[in-house]
Order: structure tokens, then C-alpha cells, then sequence
């Protein structure tokens, strides 16, 4: 729609060039925004702003006389109910049939309402969570993976051929801690009777041990950097079999994770099937891309404002940025992506930058169609987590933790215990999802675990509660057929529909911008709309002549509200 009113602009303008008042002139660009205000319209321009040097008149003059002119066109009385100077810019309001059309065609396309093409014949990877193998999934995770997947379900959303990833680490340091700790720790070893939660518990205490023993005594650290080296050259078969058995707790330990985020990934890159890669490439571009530095081989980031790293270090092992190389070598083999997003926090953010860099220099392509989004940190009123020290939050410590406050908070309605526990859970990850979401891309999160819960605020539970009133007003009705009439005595257009318009846009927006953020900030203006012109409106009054449409006003919202939640990663519910 917005093409359409951007041509007939154009027309008006060169109508009015005819005139002795208009000289001729080409116009760089239209712009149309959403006014601040429902009531000043549907669209708005700020063109009369742009063409006041060029006429030598004043704003609010151009406004009048392109509004005028736009006014003569009697194809437009059908689409627009009014189009208005007001303060030097021009507004579109669109008739009451307009907003009818478009109930008709939500209905229509029910699930794909409001998606584009705008990535059509694209790949897409999403690329995000990242944990490592052998230690615990903890909050910062989740951030990470409710951003990677909200913008792998968008890109989606927008006709992308799109894929998740995630690249686990299950060599480095950080294995060779904890399998120092499993051999020393004073600790018996669980046993296959044990749950996967408590396997992972064990190996989280294993690499918190090892770490606090490698900062501190020094002959701890050679035994850890040795068994490092045979982490990655496979030469001791005792210690391959505890690898085996902790790569496989942690393995499955990540799967159920994953499952209770409502996470599925296309593809599990491990960090020991790209280092070989990544080794042979930086030894190959010595001279070229890297350098020779004590014994190291690094990547002079500081040549191109950036800060030097090793990819290769004196013990000649690959570090995590040599592996990164390797990672670039296989999403390119098995996805050839055209544009390759990685979400990671922002403490890795100058660390990425380096790595693109350098990948760039090796395949221009690489650099050139990567996408790194850097988000915030997720803080709580207990202070930031430290997995080294093992005062971590886990992800699913936060779930069962959040879920039991809603359990407590709900009603009487749900009195199966069990389905009731169940969607608490749900509630409980939208909360968590919808507070890490509404939240500009980039910027730190306070966690209010108070404010993430309640159902009336700015939260995923208001949204899921909105959608409950919807369907349980629907269900009410018993209507089956949604096809209307209008009734002609009334042509006011609610600011409902007015904010059921939106939505496209901010799908749009949140492709365009890498922030889910726009999307739900939407999502709580429409819930909000509805929750309002429920009050005022009794829906369910069959005597109303627009009793048929208020049905169909709210099946739209539903519809909306079930998709834009989908996009966020957030399932919806009957009953709360």
C-alpha cells in the first residue's frame, strides 16, 4: 500500500508542475511513516519539508496545495476517507471498506498473514546458543538462543530458505579443566540411573574445580595444558573414554535444553570437526593474512584499527579464533548462505570483529555476507553469573523457578494439576523470552522477575492472556462463519484497526533492523487496542448491528497475536 500511495504522490506532484505556481524538479525520495498519533491518520509525508527550498514556499503552503490536489483524484475517495494538511505534512486515512478488505484478507491467509517475500530465494543461517560441551547451560544462553531464534523464524517469516545452527565446543581449555576435575575432584561419578541434569550438574562442578585450581597452582596447570594436548590428539585411551562419556552427557544434556526453549536446530557444528581447517588455513596464509609472533601465529588486527589475536599459540594448538576459521570453511560447504547471522553477547563482540576480518581476507565473501549481532548483558538483582566460579544461573533452574511463581499466581480455571503445571511452564518461557525481546538489540537487560509475570503489563503473559480472551470470546460466540457485511450506518474506523494494519511493518522492521524488539513492542499496542475496545464494546451483544464484525475484529487479533508470538518463539494458550 505504501508503493500505491507513494505513486499517487508522484501523479499529484506532476499535476501540480503543470502549474505556473510548481517548477519542474525531480523528487529524490517520498517518505511515509506512521504519525505518532492514530488520529492524524493512517500514513503521513514530510514531502512539503523536502520541496520548500526548491518552491520557495512554506511547508504548510505545499501540504495544502498537494493535499488539494491528491483530493481531485476521484480514485482515491474509495481508498482514503481523508487526506489532510496539518502542520506542513500530509495524512492518509483510509475508509472503513479499506480496514473491511483487509479483515477479509487476514481471515483469507490466516497463517501467513502478514509475511513477505522480502528474502525470497535467500538462505539464511541463524547461528546461536553456542554452548560448550562439559559445562552448564546458563541464563546468558538463553538470551542468545531466544534472539538466534526469533530472528531465524522472522527471516522465515519473510520467504527465507532458512536454517539454525549452533556451534558447540567440545575442545579447548575448558574440556581439559573439567576432565582435570572428574579425575580429582572428591566426588563419585554419576552413574547411567542418574538424570541427565544431574550428569551435567557433576561436569559443572568438575570445570568450576579444575578452573579454580589452574589460576592458582601452577603445577595444576601444566597437568591441565597436557591434557589439552591429548584432548585434541586422542592419544590416551583412559582419558578418551571419560571424554566420550561427558561429551555424551553434555550432548544430551544440550538436546533437552533445546526442547524445553522450543529450539530445533538444523545442524550441530562441533568445534572439533572445524579446528583441523582452521589450523591448515591460518598456517597457510602465514605471510599473508597472519603472522609470526614469540612462537604464536597471530592476526595483526591493530593494521586495520582493530587488536591483534593468536589463532595458533606456543603450544601450537588452534584457539577458539582458528576454529572460527574452520567454522566459515563448513557453513560455506553445507549452506553457502546468503547472509550468515551469528548472535553472540557483546563481551565477544571486538573478538568477532577480529575473526571476520580475518576471514575476509581469506574469502571476501565470508566477511561480506556475515552478519554479527552483539547483544546486551542479562543481569539480575543477584549480581552477573561466573561459570568459572560456577555461580551461574541454569537455564533450567530459571524455567522451573519462573514457572512455580506463575503456578502460584494462576486462577481456578485449570484444575488438572498437570495441565496446569504445563502451562505455567509455557507462560513462564514466554515471560523470559518476551523480557529479553522487548528489549532493543544491543542494549543490557535487567531481569524483573515481578514485571516479567504480570499478566495486565508489558509482558509475554499479558500477550498470551490477551489471545486466551480472544479465543474464549470466539468460542462463546459459536460462530463458524466469519463473512460480514458492513453496516452501512457506520463508517468509523476504530483505532483497532487502525493497529491491525501494522503488522507487516513491524515484521518487517525487525528483518531489517536485526531487533525482535519491534515486533513485540507491536504485539503490546495491538494487545493493548484490544483490551480497550473490549471494555468500551460488548462483543458478544448479538442485538448489535456490528456484532458480525466485532467477531471477525477479534478472530484478526487472535490470528495476529498467534502468529507475531510464534515469531518471538512464544507458544500461545487456550487457558490461563
Amino acid at each position: 500500500m505504501q508503493k500505491e500511495i507513494i505513486n499517487l504522490i508522484k501523479q499529484s506532484v506532476k499535476n501540480l508542475q503543470g502549474k505556473e505556481t510548481w517548477s519542474n524538479f525531480q523528487i529524490s525520495k517520498i517518505i511515509l511513516e506512521r504519525p505518532k498519533s492514530l488520529d492524524h491518520g493512517d500514513w503521513t509525508t514530510n514531502l512539503s519539508f523536502q520541496l520548500a527550498k526548491e518552491l520557495r514556499k512554506s511547508p504548510i503552503q505545499i501540504a495544502e496545495e498537494l493535499a488539494k490536489e491528491l483530493n481531485l483524484n476521484k480514485k482515491n475517495k474509495d481508498l482514503f476517507s481523508n487526506i489532510e494538511a496539518m502542520a506542513g505534512y500530509v495524512n492518509f486515512s483510509f475508509t472503513k471498506k479499506y480496514f473491511a478488505n483487509l479483515l477479509q484478507n487476514i481471515l483469507k491467509n490466516e497463517k501467513s498473514w502478514g509475511s513477505n517475500n522480502s528474502l525470497k530465494n535467500k538462505m539464511f543461517l541463524a547461528e546461536h546458543t553456542d554452548p560448550n560441551l562439559f559445562k552448564e547451560l546458563h541464563i546468558g544462553h538463553v538470551m542468545t538462543n531466544t534472539i538466534g531464534e526469533s530472528l531465524f523464524r522472522i527471516a522465515q517469516f519473510s520467504g527465507a530458505d532458512a536454517k539454525q545452527v549452533t556451534f558447540q565446543g567440545d575442545v579447548g581449555m575448558h574440556v581439559a579443566k573439567t576432565l582435570w576435575g572428574i579425575k580429582n575432584i572428591l566426588e563419585k561419578i554419576p552413574s547411567d540411573e542418574n538424570s541427565v541434569w544431574e550428569k551435567q550438574a557433576f561436569l559443572g562442578k568438575c570445570y568450576a574445580f579444575g578452573e579454580k585450581n589452574f589460576s592458582s597452582d601452577d603445577k595444576i596447570k601444566k597437568e591441565i595444558t597436557k591434557i589439552n594436548k591429548l584432548v585434541y590428539n586422542k592419544k590416551d585411551e583412559a582419558q578418551n573414554e571419560i571424554y566420550d562419556l561427558g561429551k555424551k552427557w553434555s550432548l544430551e544434556y544440550f538436546d533437552e535444553i533445546y526442547k524445553l526453549l522450543g529450539s530445533e536446530f538444523d545442524h550441530y557444528f562441533l568445534e572439533s570437526s572445524t579446528f583441523e581447517k582452521g589450523e591448515e588455513l591460518v598456517r597457510k596464509n602465514i605471510g599473508k593474512v597472519f603472522e609470526e609472533s614469540q612462537g604464536a601465529i597471530i592476526f595483526p588486527g591493530s593494521k586495520y584499527g582493530l587488536h591483534d589475536r593468536v589463532f595458533i599459540n606456543s603450544e601450537g594448538l588452534p584457539t577458539y579464533e582458528a576454529k572460527d576459521i574452520g567454522l566459515f570453511v563448513k557453513k560455506w560447504e553445507k549452506y553457502n548462505p546468503d547472509i550468515s547471522l551469528t548472535v553472540t553477547s557483546d563481551e565477544q563482540k571486538q573478538y568477532f570483529e577480529v575473526v571476520k576480518k580475518a576471514a575476509g581476507f581469506i574469502n571476501k565473501e565470508w566477511e561480506e555476507k556475515t552478519v554479527h549481532l552483539a547483544h546486551g548483558t542479562l543481569k539480575l538483582a543477584t549480581g552477573k553469573m561466573s561459570s568459572r566460579t560456577g555461580q551461574i544461573i541454569r537455564a533450567k533452574d530459571w524455567v522451573e523457578k519462573t514457572a512455580q511463581v506463575v503456578f502460584d499466581k494462576m486462577g481456578e480455571e485449570i484444575t488438572d494439576e498437570k495441565e496446569k503445571l504445563e502451562v505455567a511452564k509455557k507462560v513462564a518461557i514466554g515471560a523470559i523470552k518476551y523480557s529479553i525481546l522487548k528489549v532493543t538489540a544491543g542494549k543490557d537487560i535487567v531481569y524483573d522477575e515481578e514485571k516479567s509475570i504480570n499478566f495486565e503489563g508489558n509482558s509475554g503473559p499479558y500477550l498470551q492472556y490477551t489471545f486466551v480472551r480472544c479465543s474464549s470470546i470466539l468460542k462463546k460466540s459459536k460462530v463458524k462463519n466469519f463473512d460480514f457485511k458492513l453496516n452501512s450506518k457506520n463508517d468509523n474506523v476504530s483505532k483497532i484497526e487502525k493497529v491491525i494494519a501494522k503488522f507487516p511493518e513491524s515484521v518487517e522492521q525487525s528483518l531489517k533492523e536485526y531487533s525482535p524488539h519491534y515486533l513485540a513492542t507491536y504485539l503490546i499496542e495491538l494487545a493493548r487496542e484490544f483490551n480497550s475496545f473490549y471494555a468500551k464494546t460488548r462483543i458478544l451483544d448479538e442485538e448489535n448491528e456490528d456484532y458480525k464484525y466485532n467477531l471477525v475484529l477479534t478472530k484478526t487479533v487472535a490470528i495476529i497475536l498467534k502468529n507475531g508470538l510464534h515469531l518471538l518463539g512464544i507458544e500461545t494458550v487456550e487457558r490461563m
